[in-house]
C-alpha cells in the first residue's frame, strides 16, 4: 500500500505547477444547481442539507463500471460488494442486501422495491455515459420525496438527448475476465424542435471465489437497451419522453435455510430478471416566472431470485407546481398518486398472504422558503401521504440557511421522515430453519408478517458549515443526531407442538414487530483542494455512531446485528490529475474501519485510472482495481446469500464518439 501511495505523490509532485488545462473553479462547483431537496433548482452553496453531487466529469475520470462504485465516491455512503452480482448500500448505516432507509430515484422515478423494501442493483446497470449529475442527500428528504427517504435520497439525473448529438461506442476488456460494450446515437428531428438519443449495452461479469477459493458460481450478464427524447413543444413548454427494457441472467452460492444449522451445504441457483420503463414529463413556464411540471410512468419487472417468483407494476403520476409569493416566498407545492400491483406465487420456502395484491398511495407536500433577512432563509415544509397499511403518515421539515458572506454558509435542520412496511412485513409465511434435534423429533422456525407492523421513524436533526476558504480550497461539514422509533424486530413466539409424518413438529414461530429503537450521531467532512490547474484533491471523511436498543419485552437478535453493519470511521481520497492537454493519471484511495459486529475486517482499496485522449474523437484507457490486495472482504455473507471478496482487475476501455 505505501509503495502505491509514494508512486502516486511521486507523480502528483512531478506535474504539480505544469501549465495546462485547468479544471472547474471551486465557485463554479459550489453554484452547481441541485434539484433533489426542495423539487427547485437552487445553488449547491446556499442549500440547507446535506448534499454531495457527482458530475459527469467525476464519473468518467473515476473508471467506475458500474453504479454502486460510483457512488463510493460521495461521503457517508457505505457501499459493499456482496458478491458479482449484489451489493449492499446505505447511507448513514442499517446496511444489508436490501438496505430499506435509502430511496433511489432516476429522472424521478422511483426505484426502491415496497415489496420487500430495498433497490436490486443489478437492474440499474444504465451507460454510465448518459448520466448528467448524481444528487446524494444524506439525511431525511420525505418532505418532498415521502416515505422511505429516511436516511437519504439518491437521486440519478440522466442528460438531455439535446446534450447527446451523434454517436459514441465504448468496449472495455478486463482480466477477470469482464467485458462492456455500449452502442448510443443521437440526432435531431427535421423541425427542429425536438432530439433524441437510443442506446444498447451488453455487460458480463466472470465467477468470483469464495474465501475458502471455490468458485462462488456469481457471474452474470445484462441486455439493456433504452431511449429518451426532448420536445420543445413552444417557448414555456417541454416534454421529455424515454423508456428502458433489460434481462439479467445470473446465478449464486447459497445455503438452503435462512438462519444458520448444521448439514446446510452450499448449493449454486440461477436467478433471472426482466423488465422496463416508460416515463413522460411535461414542463410549463409561466409568464409571470412560475413553473410546473406534470410527470407519469409506468415501470414492471419480473424477477426470480432465491427460488422466489416475483412481478411487480407500478404506475405513478406527480404533480409540481412552484411560484414567487412576493419578494419573500417561494414555494413549491404538489400532489401524486402511485398504484403499485405485486404478485408473488408461493416460492421455495416463502409465501405472502395474498398472493396478489394492489396498493395505492396518495400524497401531497408544500415547501416555502422564506427570505427572514436579506441573508437569512427558512424553509417550512411537510408532506402528508395515505399509505395501504398505516394510513396517513405526515413527513414535516425545517431548514435555516444564514450566509453571512457569498463564501460560506451556515445550515441547520430538523426533519421527520417514515419507512412505511413493506409486503414482506405484513404477510410473509416464510420457513427459515428445519431440521432435527432427536430421532423423532423435527424444529421448524417460520417468520410470520404482521397486519399490526407499524412504520420505522426518524426524528432527525442537522447542523452544517460550507464554505470556499480560498480561491483553491472549499469545505463542507456535516454533523447530525438521529432517533428511530418503531424499528423492525422479529420476535419468537411460544413454540407450537403438533404431530409430524415421521414424529413430533416443533414450530417456532416468529412475528415481525417493532421493538427496536437506536439513537445514532455522526458527522462527515469532504474538502476539495484545485492544487493547481493540473491538479485536484478531494480528501472525504465520515464517522458514524450506531447505538441500536431492544424493548424489554424482545427477543430479537438482529438488530444489534443490523446495526454493527456501519463502520465507525471511513476516509477517502482523490487525486484527479492532468499530465498534459491528452493525458490523465486519476487515483481514488478507500479506507473502511472494521465492522463493529465483527463480521467484516477493515480494508483500503486503491482504484487506479491513466486515460489517453488520441484526436477529438477517441480515448483509450486503463483502469485498476482493488489493487492493494488480490481479493478483498467488503461485506460477507448475507441472509441465506454466501459472499465473495471482490478481486483485483484490471481493464482497458476504448471510447469512440462519431
Amino acid at each position: 500500500m505505501f509503495r502505491c501511495v509514494g508512486v502516486l505523490v511521486l507523480a502528483t509532485v512531478t506535474a504539480w505547477g505544469q501549465a495546462g488545462l485547468g479544471d472547474a473553479s471551486l465557485e463554479q462547483l459550489l453554484n452547481v444547481e441541485v434539484t433533489s431537496v426542495s423539487k427547485k433548482e437552487q445553488r449547491l452553496s446556499r442549500t440547507a442539507a446535506a448534499v454531495f453531487v457527482i458530475g459527469h466529469e467525476d464519473i468518467r475520470r473515476s473508471g467506475a463500471q458500474n453504479l454502486p462504485d460510483v457512488l463510493r465516491m460521495a461521503p457517508g455512503v457505505e457501499v459493499a460488494q456482496i458478491d458479482a452480482n449484489a451489493w449492499a448500500i446505505t447511507i448513514r448505516g442499517f446496511d444489508s442486501r436490501f438496505s430499506n432507509k435509502v430511496l433511489v430515484l432516476v429522472d424521478g422515478r422511483s426505484v426502491y422495491n415496497t415489496g420487500f423494501s430495498g433497490v436490486y442493483w443489478d437492474q440499474l446497470d444504465m451507460p454510465l455515459e448518459d448520466i448528467e449529475r448524481i444528487e446524494v442527500i444524506r439525511g431525511p428528504g420525505a418532505t418532498v420525496w415521502g416515505a422511505n427517504a429516511v436516511n437519504g435520497v439518491i437521486d440519478i439525473i440522466t442528460k438531455s438527448s439535446k446534450a447527446t448529438q451523434g454517436g459514441l461506442a465504448s468496449a472495455s476488456v478486463s482480466s477477470d475476465p469482464d467485458s462492456q460494450d455500449m452502442l448510443r446515437y443521437g440526432g435531431r428531428v427535421a423541425s427542429g424542435t425536438g432530439a433524441y438519443r437510443a442506446f444498447a449495452k451488453y455487460s458480463r461479469t466472470a465467477d468470483a471465489n469464495l474465501p475458502s477459493g471455490a468458485s462462488g458460481f456469481d457471474g452474470w450478464s445484462r441486455i439493456h437497451g433504452g431511449f429518451r427524447s426532448d420536445w420543445d413543444l413552444s417557448p414555456r413548454d417541454s416534454l421529455t419522453v424515454q423508456g428502458d427494457l433489460f434481462s439479467n441472467r445470473g446465478s449464486q452460492t447459497r445455503l438452503q435455510w435462512f438462519y444458520p444449522a448444521p448439514n446446510d451445504p452450499p448449493f449454486a441457483q440461477t436467478w433471472a430478471a426482466a423488465g422496463g420503463n416508460l416515463l413522460s414529463r411535461w414542463n410549463h413556464t409561466s409568464a409571470g416566472g412560475s413553473d410546473m411540471s406534470l410527470q407519469a410512468y409506468y415501470d414492471t419487472y419480473r424477477r426470480d431470485d432465491l427460488g422466489l417468483p416475483e412481478s411487480e407494476k407500478t404506475f405513478d403520476l406527480d404533480y409540481r407546481q412552484h411560484i414567487a409569493a412576493g419578494s419573500r416566498h417561494d414555494i413549491v407545492f404538489g400532489a401524486g398518486y402511485r398504484i403499485s400491483n405485486t404478485i408473488v406465487p408461493p416460492g421455495y420456502q416463502i409465501s405472502l398472504t395474498p398472493a396478489n395484491r394492489t396498493d395505492s398511495l396518495y400524497n401531497t407536500f408544500i415547501q416555502d422558503e422564506i427570505r427572514v433577512a436579506d441573508r437569512l432563509w427558512l424553509t417550512l415544509g411537510t408532506k402528508v401521504e395515505h399509505n395501504a397499511y398505516t394510513g396517513f403518515e405526515y413527513e414535516p421539515s425545517a431548514r435555516l440557511a444564514w450566509a453571512p458572506t457569498e463564501r460560506q454558509t451556515f445550515w441547520a435542520a430538523a426533519s421527520r421522515a417514515i419507512r412505511q412496511p413493506s409486503r414482506e412485513e405484513i404477510g410473509v409465511i416464510a420457513e427459515v430453519l428445519d431440521y432435527p434435534i432427536g430421532p423423532y423429533t423435527m424444529l421448524e422456525t417460520r417468520v410470520l408478517g404482521n397486519p399490526r407492523f407499524h412504520s420505522e421513524e426518524l426524528r432527525d436533526y442537522e447542523i452544517g458549515y460550507r464554505t470556499q476558504w480560498t480561491k483553491n480550497v472549499s469545505l463542507d461539514v456535516t454533523g447530525f443526531l438521529s432517533f428511530y422509533r418503531h424499528l423492525g424486530t422479529v420476535e419468537p413466539q411460544s413454540p407450537i407442538v403438533q404431530a409430524g409424518p415421521a414424529g413430533i413438529v416443533v414450530i417456532v414461530p416468529v412475528l415481525s414487530d417493532n421493538k427496536g429503537s437506536s439513537t445514532n450521531y455522526g458527522t462527515e467532512i469532504a474538502l476539495n483542494w484545485k492544487v493547481s490547474t493540473r491538479w485536484r484533491v478531494e480528501p472525504g471523511y465520515s464517522f458514524l455512531r450506531v447505538n441500536t436498543h431492544l424493548d424489554p419485552a424482545s427477543g430479537d437478535t438482529s438488530l444489534i446485528t443490523l446495526g454493527g453493519n456501519a463502520p465507525p470511521h471511513t476516509f477517502q481520497v482523490r487525486s484527479l490529475l492532468n499530465l498534459s492537454s491528452r493525458l490523465q493519471w486519476d487515483h481514488t484511495l478507500y479506507w473502511m474501519q472494521k465492522m463493529p459486529n465483527g463480521l467484516t475486517p477493515s480494508y483500503a482499496r486503491l482504484d487506479s485510472r491513466i486515460a489517453w485522449k488520441l484526436g477529438e474523437s477517441t480515448e483509450i484507457s486503463l483502469v485498476g482495481q482493488n489493487l492493494l490486495r488480490p481479493r478483498t472482504v467488503q461485506f460477507g455473507d448475507t441472509f441465506n446469500l454466501l459472499g465473495t471478496p471482490a478481486q483485483r482487475s484490471v481493464f482497458g476501455k476504448i471510447t469512440w464518439s462519431f
